[in-house]
C-alpha cells in the first residue's frame, strides 16, 4: 500500500466541521505546524484548545511549529531579498529531524495531517514547503480542502504551472531551450516561495 500523509487548514472552521473532516478521512494524527499557534480570530485552535478537543475525539496532536513553521529564527534560512526561502529550510536540520519522525509515524501506520491555517493548501507552507518533501520522495499527499474534498500535491503542481506557466506548451522562438515540465514546476515553487514566505524585518 502507498504511504499517505494529509494536510488541512483549519480555517475558521467551525470545531465540529473540522473534527468531522478529520474522521471522515481517517486521520489519527494531527501535526501543528503553525511557528505560532495561536489565533485571536480563531480561539478554538489555540495550541491547547484544538489539543484538547482532538483527544476528545481519540485524534493525537503534536506541535512541530519547531521543525516545520514558517517563522525559523536561523537567519541563515532567509533569502537576500528577507524571505524564507523553503529550499534551505528544506535542507535543515530540524526540518531533516521532523520529516524522519513523520516518516517512522506514516511506516507505523498512523494517518498523519499537518494543519496550519489556510484553507487553500496554496496559499499556505504546509504544502510549498512542507509537504513538497514528502511528495518529493514518493509519499502521497493529500490536502483535504475547505469543502472535504481531496487535492494530491500533484494537482497542486497543476495550479502552480497552470498559474505560472499558462503558455508553457507553445513553442517560444525568444527562448529556444526547452524547459521541461519539471524544471517549469520548480520555477513556480520558487515563485510561490517568493510571495507567501514569511519576511524577516
Amino acid at each position: 500500500m502507498k504511504k499517505v500523509v494529509l494536510s488541512i487548514g483549519h480555517s475558521q472552521h467551525e470545531p465540529e466541521y473540522f473534527i468531522k473532516m478529520l474522521k471522515e478521512h481517517n486521520v489519527n494524527y494531527v501535526l501543528d505546524v503553525r511557528s505560532v499557534p495561536y489565533s485571536q480570530f480563531a480561539s478554538d485552535y489555540n495550541r491547547e484548545n484544538i489539543k484538547a478537543l482532538l483527544s476528545e475525539h481519540s485524534i493525537n496532536y503534536s506541535y512541530m511549529g519547531n521543525f516545520f513553521g514558517a517563522r525559523p529564527l536561523d537567519k541563515n534560512l532567509y533569502s537576500k531579498e528577507g524571505y524564507l526561502d523553503f529550499k534551505k529550510a528544506r535542507q535543515s536540520i530540524p526540518f531533516i529531524k521532523g520529516y524522519n519522525n513523520v516518516l517512522k509515524g506514516i511506516q507505523q501506520g498512523n494517518r498523519i495531517a499537518f494543519m496550519c491555517t489556510e484553507k487553500d493548501p496554496m496559499d499556505c507552507h504546509r504544502a510549498i514547503l512542507v509537504t513538497k518533501a514528502f511528495s518529493d520522495s514518493g509519499i502521497r499527499v493529500e490536502h483535504i480542502m475547505a469543502d472535504n474534498t481531496i487535492q494530491t500535491q500533484e494537482d497542486l503542481n497543476l495550479r502552480l504551472l497552470n498559474k505560472y506557466f499558462p503558455d508553457r506548451g507553445q513553442l517560444n522562438l525568444f527562448s529556444p531551450e526547452i524547459q521541461t515540465e519539471a524544471e517549469y514546476l520548480e520555477m513556480a515553487y520558487q515563485k510561490r516561495n517568493k510571495e507567501i514566505g514569511y519576511s524577516i524585518e
